[in-house]
């Protein structure tokens, strides 16, 4: 596999699990927060909109956040290990 194609796929694993994590516990706050469960779905009738606008900007800012810090981190763990990488073949070469 190409180092490009699996750094890539690194980031986007992590963009993922960063998400999937974050609005796991933007659900668990909502709860303990407001008393019962998050809106579903926010366009049904039964839900206020009060409670779906402030869902719908709590969670698409929170996924929003932990989608830049997840590329940001899977972007430094790359660089890093090409910067090792240079690092390895110029001590070669100097040996």
């Amino acid at each position: 596999m190409k180092p490009n194609l699996l750094w890539s796929v690194v980031g986007y694993t992590a963009v993922i699990g960063a998400s999937l994590l974050t609005r796991h516990a933007a659900r668990e706050a909502y709860r303990k927060t407001a008393g019962a469960a998050p809106p579903e779905n926010p366009g049904r009738r039964d839900t206020r909109w009060r409670e779906a606008l402030l869902w719908g900007t709590a969670s698409g800012a929170l996924v929003g956040v932990a989608r830049v810090v997840g590329q940001r981190l899977g972007d430094e763990a790359r660089r890093r290990q090409e910067r090792q990488r240079s690092r390895r073949v110029l001590k070669r070469l100097k040996d």
